[in-house]
């Protein structure tokens, strides 16, 4: 087996739970450990590199094996975090060889002594304590700021003296290119969900894929303010709220880590609109303003797409970790940690924002039985559809 991926197996695991949303952002994860032969606590580990970012983060937990009621040892900050001061956790940067891959002789070309950092952005309401954590940072601007085209390695001595390390490579930070919707463009561009006859049965997101990226999974949001009336008639104005909706397209897989690959993701229009009459309450009392209009502009901007971008590494983790069909719902536990257990890997963010929506779109979302009732309306003085008609 390869040993940057590996998948531990075979034991019957005593349950620890460590949640890692705060690293991994956009993807949700857990980790389950069991242990049952002699006990010695390990690292669980989770870092995600960023090339676009000023400062990568990671987090470093630990298991524990205690006497009693272990849902009140949770609570306790001390059983999942090692003491202040106690790790010594470094970042170095490696020369690739020829190949672009790792041989195990790389020089070190930089390195990063990562320094504690204490946030108070964790949830409450978990088994774990919470809001205060531990994260490890390093600083990577300017003169230090990360090489597309090196591997980056984690190293931790623990307080024992034992070390734990991982070695992966970020995505380059274009994250691909978008071809559709296009980019950039003078005029805002207009997306068509309705054509006036029915439902567009392939709403497309086109892209070229970056070195480095192995998933692409896609994303719409959908950008709109709500307004709050005392009454149905919609005369008293009481307060408003900006809000988005987020509507999963798919995902992608490259198959080319060399990038240049053309992918594409699509919803079709009917889905478009059942996801906002299912998600969306319907309330006379409530108007929904769809977007907004720049004030050089007539037209209104209303949809991001957006791609979230693995590399390799975590490509396997969200694949192994995803939810199954399968009657077999146990999983192995899948790190490419070396003396714990975890994910080092890499993330991007490509999109396209504010697209708009041709009419006929609204027209639609405005007038028919599914989703009149939402009360939609533009925000543009010259559409047919303005809401101050």
């Amino acid at each position: 087996m390869n040993e940057r991926f590996g998948r531990v197996q075979g034991f019957k695991w005593l349950v620890w739970t460590v949640g890692c949303s705060v690293v991994l952002g956009w993807w949700g994860c857990s980790t389950e450990v069991d242990l049952t032969a002699d006990y010695r606590s390990i690292p669980v580990v989770y870092g995600l590199l960023e090339m676009d970012a000023d400062t990568q983060w990671v987090r470093i937990n630990r298991t524990w094996l205690g006497d009693g009621n272990q849902l009140e040892a949770a609570q306790v900050r001390d059983s999942s975090e090692y003491p202040l001061g106690s790790l010594t956790v470094f970042m170095e940067e490696l020369e690739p060889s020829s190949t672009g891959e790792i041989s195990g002789n790389e020089e070190v070309v930089q390195t990063w002594e990562l320094v504690e950092v204490e946030v108070a952005n964790k949830e409450v309401n978990g088994i774990f304590y919470g809001p205060e954590q531990t994260l490890f940072a390093a600083v990577t601007s300017g003169d230090d700021a990360l090489d597309e085209n090196a591997w980056y390695r984690l190293h931790i001595v623990l307080p024992d003296g034992e070390e734990a390390w991982s070695v992966t490579k970020p995505i380059q930070s274009a994250g691909g290119v978008v071809n559709f919707p296009p980019a950039n463009t003078p005029n805002v561009f207009q997306m068509q969900f309705h054509n006036g006859t029915g439902f567009v049965p392939n709403v497309k997101f086109e892209w070229t894929s970056a070195p480095g990226a192995s998933r692409y999974d896609g994303f719409m949001r959908v950008n709109f303010s709500e307004e709050y009336y005392a009454d149905e008639a919609q005369t008293t104005l009481d307060s408003t709220k900006d809000r988005s909706l987020t509507i999963q397209f798919g995902t992608e897989i490259v198959t080319d880590d060399d990038g240049v690959q053309s992918l594409d993701l699509a919803i079709s229009g009917e889905r478009f609109y059942t996801e906002l009459a299912s998600r969306l309450e319907a309330n006379p009392r409530i108007r929904r303003v769809l977007g907004t209009v720049a004030p050089d502009e007539s037209k209104e901007r209303a949809f991001d797409f957006v791609l979230q971008i693995a590399n390799r590494d975590l490509a396997v983790y969200l694949d192994v970790n995803e939810a199954s069909n399968s009657i077999v719902q146990e999983r192995p536990l899948w790190t490419n940690i070396q003396g714990g257990i975890g994910l080092w890997g890499a993330r991007s963010t490509l999109a396209v924002e504010g697209v708009g929506y041709q009419k006929l779109s609204m027209k639609y979302l405005q007038e028919s039985d599914l989703t009149g009732g939402l009360n939609f309306c533009s925000p543009s003085e010259v559409s047919e559809f303005y809401c101050g008609n």
